[in-house]
């Protein structure tokens, strides 16, 4: 059986990523049957192959006139999934409730997982996501397409509920963003400069046999999908003095470089070698060597430094990559910006999305700075930088693998080895 990871994670060096995201989640009415899940989901799915072939079902559109926008589409399952009746698969062992994220505090706020400094916001009372069964990302050129997209999985749906009577899925969560092409985040800071090389990525994202139990073998190739929606609080991050800034993030905020140590009168001094002759930024060739953060010492200002963002979510250590106790993971991120009616009246924030073999790697990394160096902040009286981040929604989705043969992936959830021999002469009728 040939397996591989589905499109939509752009771990290779090409074709590169869109500029536009959007992830939807869908969650299925009580009592709703698994393969009349299972059929839906198809359906969608064959709506979606065909618009990336820039095919609308309902209009029939000039070949020469179809735009398909680069769009890529991927599919995830929530943990629920494998609670519905009849499910044809047990819950993969590495999908544990050890490694999801904690429900919000009735009241709102909490901790979004024990022993990291994340947290909710306060208006959040629940996470959606946590209960959600499937889950499609669309990434693409711009946002028309993405938005296309969505709007196109709503169709399928009303087609349903109109034919049947019934809607045994809705839409529980629809979130955008897009890549900002001067490589920074709303806090004028470079982001994800320190992520894997192209040629690690497979051994961090791919299940692999190494660990694989005997029930899970279908899960070969395939991932996790982990999702936050974090907002940002602009107001209190341009009140705080560019110094501190950087000293939170650990990187010059002009060009990126890594801070190594503080001056007499506690400025952050950066890397003197970088960036290198002929460029400005960490992110211009020739500066590869300075996107990861330094070897820091013993010294009280090394200690300070492992506080430091870049520190706390890069750690390194001697566990090879490919190894699951390690806490590599590949991330990407989409900038969002939504109307509110408070002040300011606007929310920026970021969509973070992480692919790894197993969620327990994204927890370590979330909890590796308290865990690693628990008394740094009693050696100076340090701000929190998790304080200007408060999380609306997260989830983890467990994304199976493109397999040949296969109506769609995941459909093995649904169906059983003969049915599904049957089930894509039905789904294109």
């Amino acid at each position: 059986m040939s397996s591989q990871l589905q499109e939509g994670i752009y771990y290779r060096s090409k074709p590169q990523i869109g500029n536009s995201f959007c992830i939807m989640s869908l969650r299925a009415e009580d009592n709703t049957g698994i393969s009349e899940m299972g059929n839906i989901v198809g359906r969608i799915w064959n709506r979606l192959t065909k618009l990336k072939e820039g095919i609308v079902l309902d209009l029939d559109i000039d070949p020469k006139h179809r735009k398909t926008g680069g769009l890529t589409v991927l599919i995830g399952y929530g943990s629920k999934i494998f609670e519905m009746a009849g499910s044809k698969k047990i819950r993969p062992l590495t999908f544990s409730d050890n490694w999801n994220f904690k429900p919000p505090n009735r009241w709102g706020g909490g901790h979004i997982i024990e022993g990291s400094e994340m947290t909710y916001s306060l208006k959040v009372t629940e996470n959606h996501m946590l209960s959600d069964h499937v889950m499609f990302q669309f990434i693409a050129e711009n946002g028309f397409y993405t938005t296309r997209a969505a709007v196109e999985v709503w169709k399928e749906l009303h087609k349903w509920k109109k034919k049947t009577g019934s809607c045994l899925l809705h839409i529980a969560g629809l979130y955008t963003g897009f890549q900002r092409p001067d490589q920074r985040n709303w806090q004028g800071f470079h982001d994800g400069v320190s992520n894997l090389k192209s040629r690690e990525r497979p051994y961090v994202i791919s299940i692999g046999s190494r660990y694989l139990d005997s029930q899970d073998k279908w899960t070969l190739c395939g991932t996790y999908l982990a999702f936050m929606r974090i907002a940002i609080d602009l107001e209190m991050w341009e009140d705080t003095n560019i110094r501190d800034q950087e000293r939170l993030v650990g990187r010059d905020k002009l060009t990126g470089c890594p801070i190594v140590r503080f001056d007499r009168n506690g400025r952050p001094v950066k890397d003197i070698r970088c960036p290198v002759s002929g460029t400005s930024e960490v992110i211009d060739a020739g500066n590869e060597y300075y996107r990861d953060y330094p070897q820091y010492g013993i010294k009280t200002q090394d200690k300070i430094l492992q506080q430091s963002h870049i520190r706390q979510t890069r750690p390194i250590d001697r566990v090879p990559i490919w190894d699951r106790k390690s806490s590599r993971i590949y991330r990407q991120g989409f900038e969002f910006l939504v109307a509110i009616n408070d002040y300011p009246g606007f929310m920026a924030g970021l969509n973070f999305v992480s692919f790894q073999n197993t969620p327990e790697r994204l927890f370590k990394a979330l909890t590796y700075a308290r865990k690693a160096i628990p008394n740094v902040r009693s050696l100076e009286s340090l701000p929190n930088f998790e304080r200007f981040f408060s999380v609306s929604a997260a989830g983890i989705f467990f994304v199976p693998p493109t397999v040949k043969d296969e109506p769609y992936p995941g459909a093995r959830i649904f169906f059983s080895n003969a049915e599904l021999r049957n089930l894509s002469k039905s789904l294109s009728q």
